[in-house]
């Protein structure tokens, strides 16, 4: 006889989900529901009972034992289990931590010049955008943002499988649509993601500072973009000044910011990677240069 009613662990249902849609994901094909529980050793009895939400999977142990499995962040299974991310957010996360080491493994084969170059015009295009913004404190409000650009509109829709999607309009004209609900750090990454690509792609003849479209460096471009408009350096290096290390450094500034603790990594190991140039370069971070060393150890 089906069993009706609420399911006694929902976020169960989510964690079980999302290993199965990692798993899919890396290796391209179906996963039997069985797969998945045997990271856990269940039997096929345990394994449908965590997958329809009767056994609550939340040992440090068996989360642990996930993760390294899956090649993802503990913090992010933790998050899944506690609430704090849904299935398609936790995916989103995933996802982006692939592409930034993917994106780290292709700029290897780009001319350094190049990249700098482009990375500069992003930065002071950034720049501009923030100071119309009159963004002075964490975190960053979207709708100032896109006031900016008057061919973009936003709309909240019931979406299954994505957190944001563009819709040409007609020419010119643009809607990120985005998943209806509490604005989560994913959510908003991902519309911000979204704009990069408008600009960068869809309408860069609109911005002749950006220069002709380079292929191997238009992903790069985007990345700078969504990183340093909703976390600059100069503040994150501040905020980062302020915290207490012996806390989680990750959590607390994707706190502060609202934004994914993906993005906080990406940013936060591109400055330990040009620690000395930067850090000397901004006036007054002096102990920021240790908090970077000590928070080095927990990207790694």
């Amino acid at each position: 006889m089906k069993r009706s009613g609420a399911v006694k662990f929902p976020h169960s249902v989510q964690l079980f989900k999302f290993c199965q849609k990692v798993m899919m994901h890396q290796k391209g094909t179906k996963v039997r529901d069985q797969e998945v529980g045997s990271i856990l050793n269940f039997n096929p009895s345990d394994c449908s009972h965590w997958k329809r939400g009767e056994k609550n999977v939340r040992s440090v142990f068996a989360l642990a034992k996930l993760a390294e499995a899956l090649g993802v962040e503990t913090s992010l299974i933790h998050d899944i289990t506690s609430g704090q991310a849904d299935l398609d957010e936790a995916f989103f996360e995933y996802t982006e931590a692939r592409t930034f080491r993917q994106l780290k493994e292709q700029l290897q084969d780009v001319d350094t010049k190049h990249a700098f170059a482009a990375r500069q015009r992003v930065l002071d295009f950034v720049a501009r955008i923030q100071q119309e913004c009159e963004f002075q404190t964490p975190p960053l409000y979207l709708p100032e943002v896109l006031r900016t650009f008057a061919f973009i509109t936003t709309q909240p829709v019931d979406m299954l499988d994505k957190l944001s999607r563009i819709l040409r309009v007609k020419a010119g004209q643009y809607c990120i649509q985005y998943k209806k609900g509490e604005m989560k750090a994913q959510t908003r990454m991902s519309i911000i993601k979204d704009l990069a690509r408008i600009l960068f792609e869809g309408e860069r003849s609109r911005f002749p500072e950006f220069g002709p479209l380079n292929q191997q460096l238009v992903a790069y471009e985007g990345q700078m973009f969504v990183a340093n408009l909703m976390l600059p350096r100069t503040m994150l290096l501040q905020e980062l000044g302020k915290l207490d290390t012996r806390r989680n450094v990750i959590t607390e500034l994707a706190t502060i910011f609202w934004v994914p603790k993906s993005l906080i990594s990406y940013q936060l190991q591109d400055i330990v990677c040009e620690t000395m140039q930067p850090i000397a370069s901004i006036e007054n971070l002096e102990p920021t240069a240790t908090r970077i060393t000590e928070t080095a150890d927990i990207l790694r």
